[in-house]
């Protein structure tokens, strides 16, 4: 093999790995969002209904961007535990409030521990 040839190989793979972590980044942070994560310290979303959970969608519209969105209109108060009246009463057993603003915070340890896993 050549030179160039190697070389080509060598950027096929890196660009391979790029896009197994970036797709794997973005499934941990959706997550410790939805679920919390211990890598992070996001509670997850309280689960009355499980509306707001099951919100979350993750898409891809570019190679190498990713985007974690909810149509969810309570989800800022959910998020910042303050609504119209005030500090919100968590009702639900499991879940809490901040989970984007811990997941965000916490982006560094996600990002250690999937560059350990993805080969």
């Amino acid at each position: 093999m050549s030179f160039q040839a190697d070389l080509a190989a060598f950027q096929l793979k890196v660009l391979h790995r790029q896009r197994l972590i970036h797709a794997e980044v973005s499934n941990e942070l959706r997550r410790s969002v939805v679920r919390g994560s211990g890598l992070t310290g996001s509670p997850g979303q309280p689960v009355q209904t499980g509306n707001l959970a099951g919100s979350w969608n993750l898409t891809f519209p570019e190679v190498l961007l990713s985007e974690l969105l909810t149509n969810v209109v309570y989800a800022p108060p959910i998020e910042e535990g303050m609504g119209k009246g005030g500090k919100l009463t968590l009702r639900s057993q499991v879940g809490g409030f901040h989970s984007v603003k811990l997941t965000r915070a916490g982006f560094p340890n996600i990002v250690k521990h999937v560059m350990g896993k993805v080969k």
